[in-house]
């Protein structure tokens, strides 16, 4: 990340990366926003102030690629606030690609990567738009375009700037020698030109003949204008070609747009914002009940000393009365407090839909299809962390919802749908866990198809195909190099994505199911825990060792004698009422020193996964406990099935059970489809 010396100015730099990001996420949407409601003239100013200040602030830090690029989309939107322009699809188009340069520039900033860009095909485009050269406005435009006198003078002073540089460019002559001429001339040339500038526009603002709506926004204007100006002259488009451009451009008098621009990728790219925006009120709640902690403290200091000292037994007997009294009310003030604290960390889960307008955008353009997408559910809050490492996977479910879910308009009509396409995305909170889900009224997914182009492909046999329920036929678009697609496109079929984000979810010890109707549409849940940071956690012992398993996962405790414990296909089971679940012993799973004069009861902790279930055999239970979830480090997190550590009230440190990755480990090490669990024990092949 850049690094200034002066520690105020460091302080401003993360300030305005913390801004710009916030900035840019809201310009997404509200750009996206505009193309569906291109009337909306707050919506427009809304964008254009978004735009103004990343361009202030991005000029007052000194990034003038930033600065000069949002300048030109500042320009758009001036004119689309003044009615100049009608909002078209090749200006939504042209803003969300200066919004991509933007972002792109920003990591560059981050990185400290100070090499070169040529952003000048965005630049013609937005040229072509701002000069007319494309039909970009409706027929009616010439009403809406303001022809005042000072338009006018403005468009020639401009044209006279543009013909002076042409000029420049032309005789090569005029700019002999200027590699000699002296600071001081360079000032003297720098001032001329502003003098002649700030007269110009003095006189102009002097006229005072453009109408606006009030005397505030007049003046926006006007320094708009001024500000816009005096940019196209200081700040120079950075292009890797520029020191060969002899000759301007010609102006493009075509009707194509030009193809946008692949942005190069940024070695180094690092996450920009690392803080947290919270509401005082949180702030001030924990400030309450930091003093309060610290009166408790006191009291218990003043305790102990009173204890320490030569006293009467019954007045001992009376302090430590008072001392449990006041362990327990720090121990309430300690619960409030890490509440508070863990509070502080959430954050609307919103901001995880931030880019699913553009995104849906886009595919739906690239595929011919219409699609509406639904936000339901933005202000459910989820921790920070995990909305962080939610992204990419919710990035790539709604674009298989867009490529695989909703049909095209003709085969929707031919269905009798309408022809545009819904995806809802929604959010609740059940107990400590969030849902997320992520709806499409589509064509649905057939378990009969997605069986054989599994079998095709080698994922599973055709015996496993003959044995697997709907649920777990369901499941397979989760396998690696699994694919249902016919051809390989940009945004599918290339068997990769969905493994993926089966792994991402599970690593934040959630889970993915599906519900589906053939042409209806399908449903995926994403179930998360709210927070990562604390669990609720049973306390277990297996072996020689204490182990936590995430309260979050149990479904039942169980008491089973060891006759009670059946044999299927290898696979150890019992019966706890219809259901047959598959055992797996914890000392075995993870190596733990045996211990002798085991009894011959054992318990059986039944934990499960979406519509997976496994029962966990431990050898005692000591009861649920809050845990604080320590990473184990670099050389020690990928121990397979532990997801963490914790430190217990004696000091010692036990290992957390990572329920997803046993659960996982039982299904797929025995092939156990849900098929085979349904069956009664009495009509398979068991032994006891």
């Amino acid at each position: 990340m850049a690094t200034f010396n002066d520690p105020e100015m460091q302080e401003i730099f993360e300030g305005f990366l913390i801004e710009t990001n916030e900035l840019l996420e809201n310009i997404t949407i509200d750009i996206v926003e505009v193309e569906n409601n291109p009337d909306d003239l707050e919506l427009i100013n809304k964008l254009f102030r978004s735009f103004h200040t990343i361009k202030g602030t991005a000029s007052f830090m000194g990034f003038n690629d930033i600065s000069g690029i949002t300048h030109h989309a500042e320009d758009i939107l001036n004119k689309l606030r003044k009615s100049e322009l009608e909002v078209t699809q090749g200006i939504i188009d042209v803003l969300l690609e200066v919004q991509d340069w933007i972002v792109f520039l920003l990591n560059k900033v981050q990185s400290d990567d100070d090499s070169p860009v040529d952003y000048s095909g965005t630049i013609a485009k937005i040229d072509a738009i701002r000069n007319g050269t494309q039909p970009i406005q409706s027929a009616n435009d010439e009403e809406k375009i303001s022809d005042t006198e000072e338009n006018i003078q403005i468009d020639k002073h401009k044209e006279s700037e543009k013909r002076a540089v042409d000029e420049v460019f032309a005789r090569p002559e005029l700019g002999e020698g200027a590699d000699n001429w002296t600071d001081d001339e360079l000032k003297l040339i720098d001032a001329a030109f502003l003098d002649v500038n700030a007269d110009f526009w003095e006189e102009q603002k002097n006229q005072n003949t453009v109408e606006s709506d009030d005397n505030t926004d007049k003046e926006d204007e006007y320094n708009d204008v001024e500000d816009d100006d005096d940019d196209e002259v200081t700040i120079p488009v950075t292009t890797e070609k520029a020191p060969e451009q002899k000759t301007p451009a010609k102006e493009s008098t075509t009707t194509s747009v030009p193809k946008a621009p692949t942005l190069p990728k940024v070695p180094g790219k690092t996450t920009a914002d690392t803080t947290i925006r919270v509401d005082v009120a949180r702030v001030e709640a924990i400030m309450d009940l930091s003093g309060e902690l610290v009166l408790n403290r006191n009291r218990l200091l003043q305790l102990s000393e009173y204890l320490a000292s030569d006293i009467p037994l019954e007045v001992f007997k009376t302090s430590v009365k008072d001392l449990l009294e006041t362990a327990t009310s720090i121990d309430a003030i300690t619960s409030e407090i890490q509440g508070a604290a863990m509070k502080m960390r959430m954050v609307p889960v919103g901001r995880l839909y931030q880019k699913a307008p553009r995104i849906v955008r886009d595919l739906s353009r690239e595929s011919n299809k219409k699609i509406n997408l639904i936000v339901k559910g933005e202000e459910t809050e989820i921790d920070r962390g995990i909305i962080e490492e939610l992204t990419d996977p919710l990035t790539h479910m709604i674009r298989n919802s867009c490529d695989h879910g909703i049909e095209s308009p003709e085969d929707r009509i031919a269905a009798g749908k309408p022809e545009v396409g819904t995806i809802i995305l929604d959010a609740e909170q059940e107990g400590n866990s969030i849902v997320l889900k992520i709806t499409d009224d589509g064509k649905g997914m057939d378990e009969e198809f997605l069986k054989k182009r599994a079998v095709e492909r080698g994922v599973i046999t055709s015996e496993q195909a003959a044995n697997m329920s709907k649920r777990d036929a369901l499941q397979l678009i989760f396998a690696p190099g699994f694919s249902t697609a016919a051809k390989v496109t940009s945004v599918s079929g290339r068997g990769v994505g969905m493994d993926v984000v089966r792994t991402n979810i599970a690593d934040l010890k959630g889970y993915v199911d599906i519900e589906t109707e053939i042409g209806k549409g399908t449903t995926f849940f994403i179930k998360l825990p709210l927070t990562l940071a604390i669990i609720q956690g049973l306390i277990v012992v297996s072996g020689k060792e204490r182990f936590a398993i995430p309260l979050s996962s149990v479904l039942n405790v169980v008491s089973v004698a060891s006759h009670s414990i059946y044999t299927l296909n290898q696979v150890e089971v019992i019966r706890i009422r219809e259901d047959v679940i598959p055992l797996l012993r914890l000392d075995e799973a993870l190596e733990v020193p045996d211990v002798e004069g085991k009894g011959r009861n054992s318990y059986v902790v039944i934990v499960g996964v979406g519509s997976q279930q496994i029962g966990i055999v431990v050898d005692g239970l000591l009861g649920q406990q809050e845990v604080v979830i320590k990473s184990l480090g670099e050389y020690l997190g990928t121990i397979k099935a532990i997801s963490g550590s914790t430190i217990m009230g004696d000091g010692s440190v036990i290992m957390i059970v990572d329920v997803a990755e046993l659960v996982q480990r039982v299904y797929e090490t025995h092939k156990i489809t849900k098929k085979d669990l349904s069956k009664p024990l009495e009509a398979q092949n068991i032994s006891a």
